[in-house]
């Protein structure tokens, strides 16, 4: 199994591991709930290593991305991102992404896309199948370690390490400061609904930074989180997981993707997709909160009035809401906020309803 480079800071906080897409991660370290309300109220730090790091440089580099991307970047400046997807020609989804264009370096486009961890290598090929000649690839997941900062007290945690005045960076920007007399690529991005950020460093500095961030952030209730809290949060913040919510078998349209398709340029599955959105999509992925005690399975069945609608894909209790809440694929016009279903819980059925997402919005 994978390890991150921070895997024995992780063991010297007596994390409990588990396995997550062929990599050993913190599960917890503390508690759920204690992580949860970290990141919520102060701040969390994550250890995010295992997603995947791909660099695309070289004059072909735009080119490469704007024919393989969902979103257009033709107008994405340095220090700036997008979220967006690849998708095979069927307009399938091959990974949710985030791609960065770096800021200014060694005087030429730079692009960084990061990937779900069990996708890394599947991307890269895929990438690699459609590149021309001049653009470059390099897979930098080993080299280059990524850190999440989340929670309404990051930016003063960093801002505590840098006179960089990190908090003036914008949502979706990123820019190179020094962070702990290292250089670190800061972007105002994350997974949970908070304020966050996510800082990529050289990963032989990576577990200096770990340690320095913990001891600079306890003065305001920083404490370290693993994936059990990462994934509670991103459920509550509406935020999909791929291998759970979305994957090769479902398209953007299905997923309620669509904002992050621009179907106004060119790329590899706009072709299905423009008529996907023609012809309307069978089902949709729709939140749901629980009207009654219990937790549903991923995998459970989704009725109204007896008759099986669809399929429960995520699901958690949110101490926001106080409730159980979940994702699932249903039939498309049943999937209208306020509608009333049942969810199947082990041997019998619960009462609950559709939502508008996110479940969360911090104010």
């Amino acid at each position: 199994m994978k390890q991150t480079v921070l895997h024995q800071a992780h063991l010297q906080l007596k994390a409990k591991m588990a396995d997550a897409q062929g990599w050993q991660m913190p599960l917890q370290y503390t508690g759920v709930s204690e992580e949860y309300y970290a990141v919520r109220t102060a701040v969390g730090l994550f250890d995010v290593g295992h997603l995947g790091r791909i660099e695309i440089t070289g004059p072909g580099a735009p080119e490469l991305l704007q024919s393989t991307f969902t979103r257009d970047i033709a107008d994405l400046p340095e220090g700036a991102a997008r979220y967006g997807m690849f998708c095979d020609e069927a307009g399938h989804i091959l990974d949710t992404s985030l791609l960065f264009h770096l800021p200014p370096g060694q005087g030429e486009d730079r692009y960084l896309v990061t990937t779900e961890s069990q996708n890394t290598d599947k991307i890269f090929s895929w990438l690699k199948q459609h590149a021309g000649k001049e653009a470059v690839l390099n897979e930098v997941t080993d080299s280059l370690s990524q850190i999440a900062l989340q929670g309404p007290r990051a930016d003063v945690v960093l801002d505590s390490l840098s006179n960089a005045q990190i908090k003036k960076i914008k949502p979706k920007k990123m820019r190179e400061v020094s962070l702990l007399d290292t250089p670190v690529m800061v972007s105002r991005t994350g997974y949970t609904g908070e304020l966050g950020y996510e800082l990529f460093i050289q990963s032989d500095q990576a577990e200096a930074l770990w340690k320095g961030i913990l001891k600079a952030g306890a003065e305001f209730g920083i404490l370290p989180c693993g994936i059990a809290a990462r994934d509670l949060l991103r459920l509550e913040a509406g935020y999909l997981m791929y291998g759970v919510d979305v994957d090769e078998t479902r398209t953007p349209l299905e997923a309620g993707l669509g904002a992050i398709v621009d179907l106004k340029k060119d790329f590899i599955g706009k072709e299905a997709l423009v008529k996907l959105k023609a012809d309307g999509v069978e089902q949709t992925l729709a939140g749901f909160a629980l009207l009654e005690k219990g937790i549903p399975r991923s995998g459970g069945s989704i009725f109204s009035e007896n008759r099986e609608i669809g399929t429960v894909t995520s699901v958690n209790h949110s101490p926001h809401l106080r409730s159980g809440i979940g994702l699932g694929y249903v039939i498309s016009r049943y999937a209208q906020p306020g509608q009333e279903v049942e969810i199947e819980v082990r041997d019998r059925e619960i009462a609950a309803k559709f939502v508008d997402l996110p479940f969360y919005k911090k104010k």
